[in-house]
């Protein structure tokens, strides 16, 4: 069946979300934002996100982000960690928060709040597992029948009761998780000590258990979840925190069984991983993540052409543009943009801080229109 043409129509807004408390946003330095606009779509955006992960070409190029974008995020507060490092998005009022401090139950860790970076961490100098290869003597990995799932999934009945692809969030995954527990330094010499690999393996293996059944539960009792997104920073300004090689041997094997679980779920699954990993996608790939939203210090030109036919799909930061500049300046921009990487498997990373909304309604006009004539 050929495809409906676009029209200015598309341009109209006809509705609008359900609206996200941007507090958390506000948190990090961002403005509040206004309800999220609905448009008409020949599709819906959730289908036509889940075309470009599945290797099809879309009816646009997809916008993923946190708000203002074709996902509807869940960070719920039934998560310790969610809830620890204000890292919430569902469907009730923002928590009013009185200390920078607040423990999680997950881990048994204290999580401190920095203003100025915009998140959460655990304060460095007093490890809370300071011989990995004895982890099981200083925490525990967590119980889920302390999480009342189903009243979770009743509250956010509604919230995500949308066209758009409704993503669970988990703040922490295991790269991070073990920075929490031993500090940046001796997480890291972990992962190649060979001693101390005894230790990260067995932690590694219960983690992922817990994770796997953490979305089972979620899955079951939230309506509507599309993708999985796990927070692991891999890189950091200048490089990966570790060698592909170590990815391969310490990663890998657990992302992987996750993200099989995942999948064998009908759901998809994106990496949250800040920082230049780019020499660390042959794992991902391997691991069998479906979507990467890379910072713009990696190299967007390098991995749209040589990935170009793998099952990974790069969501990239807008143009390099003035932010105060006028429509013309920023719809000639976002045509040399869109036209540049049209025919690879690309996503817009929306960065609501930084991005214009005339950039979405460009980049929705210009690739819409490339793509019209597709199969």
């Amino acid at each position: 069946m050929a495809r409906e043409k676009f029209t200015p129509k598309e341009m109209i807004p006809i509705g609008q979300y359900s609206p996200v408390s941007s507090k958390t946003l506000q948190y990090m330095g961002a403005p509040e934002f206004p309800p999220q606009p609905q448009f008409y779509r020949p599709v819906t955006p959730k289908e036509n996100f889940k075309m470009a992960l599945e290797g099809k070409t879309p009816y646009w190029i997809p916008v993923g982000g946190w708000i203002m974008c074709d996902i509807r995020m869940l960070r719920p507060r039934l998560n310790p960690d969610c809830m620890a490092s204000r890292n919430i998005f569902d469907a009730e009022e923002f928590p009013e928060y009185t200390t920078t401090k607040l423990h999680s139950s997950w881990f048994d860790l204290e999580w401190e709040f920095n203003e100025v970076a915009g998140g959460a961490t655990v304060h460095p100098g007093n490890p809370k597992v300071p011989d990995i290869e004895k982890w099981e003597d200083y925490v525990s990995i967590p119980d889920l029948d302390e999480l009342d799932f189903k009243t979770s999934g009743e509250i956010n009945k509604e919230y995500l009761n949308t066209d758009l692809l409704n993503q669970l969030c988990i703040v922490t995954g295991l790269w991070e998780r073990l920075m929490a527990l031993m500090d940046v330094d001796y997480a890291a010499m972990a992962l190649i000590d060979d001693d101390e690999k005894v230790g990260v393996h067995r932690l590694f293996d219960k983690t992922t258990d817990m994770l796997i059944e953490y979305i089972r539960r979620m899955n079951e009792t939230h309506n509507n979840l599309d993708c999985v997104l796990i927070h692991d920073d891999w890189g950091h300004q200048q490089s990966s925190f570790f060698s592909l090689a170590t990815c391969r041997e310490m990663f890998v094997p657990y992302y992987k069984r996750l993200i099989d679980a995942v999948h064998g779920m009908g759901l998809y699954f994106e990496l949250h991983c800040c920082g230049k990993a780019q020499t660390l996608v042959p794992a991902m790939l391997e691991a069998g993540v479906d979507l990467w939203c890379p910072q713009n210090m990696n190299d967007y030109e390098m991995l749209t052409r040589t990935y170009k036919d793998e099952p990974i799909v790069f969501g990239l930061n807008q143009p390099d543009y003035p932010l105060d500049g006028d429509r013309e300046t920023i719809r000639k921009a976002t045509k040399e943009w869109v036209d540049k990487y049209k025919d690879y498997r690309v996503a817009i990373n929306y960065t609501a801080f930084a991005s214009p909304v005339e950039f979405l309604m460009a980049a929705y006009e210009f690739s819409r229109i490339a793509y019209q004539d597709a199969d």
